[in-house]
């Protein structure tokens, strides 16, 4: 029961997570022909294209933020492991059961103190300096991207209880 109910979970909140992921791969591919054009411009002709500087920083949230709920599923985030595979069975799932709850409480908080900060930016109307472009969408980006990673470890939950009660 708990082992299907672990596998729902991470079908349901696989989609958004992919997208994100997706999204930080073009984001990966944008930054890097902006930046190489802009040094080939400024190379070439002395004319570098401006506001190549606002433009990576937004990249650089979309590629921070956009695959950590896609690590988190898939368990590839980095984990300090060496101690608790040490541990008997038991003591260990328990162990990975609180911190599961812990990271989702922690995530959530983080998506939520985002989302907080995305509506301030939005609400001072924050721009980059050269474009102009409002800040508040990647708030609001970056808090989602946390709220699904959250739901990542949340998903963990039944996987782990599963195991303990030796579910198949």
């Amino acid at each position: 029961m708990f082992t299907r109910a672990a596998k729902y979970m991470n079908k349901v909140i696989s989609y958004p997570s992919n997208l994100l992921a997706a999204a930080a791969m073009v984001a990966m591919v944008f930054m890097m022909l902006a930046v190489s054009a802009d040094v080939f411009m400024r190379f070439v002709f002395r004319s570098p294209i401006l506001g190549i500087w606002d433009l990576s920083t937004l990249a650089y949230v979309v590629i921070v933020w956009g695959p950590m709920a896609m690590a988190a599923i898939k368990g590839s985030h980095i984990m300090l492991t060496f101690l608790v595979e040490r541990m008997p069975r038991l003591p260990r799932l328990g162990l990975e059961l609180v911190i599961s709850l812990v990271t989702t409480g922690m995530l959530g908080m983080v998506s939520w103190r985002l989302l907080i900060h995305a509506m301030d930016m939005g609400a001072k109307q924050t721009l980059t300096a050269v474009l102009r472009i409002p800040y508040e969408p990647l708030g609001y980006f970056a808090a989602f991207a946390c709220a699904i990673m959250a739901l990542a470890f949340l998903a963990r939950f039944p996987e782990i209880v599963g195991k303990s009660r030796k579910e198949q």
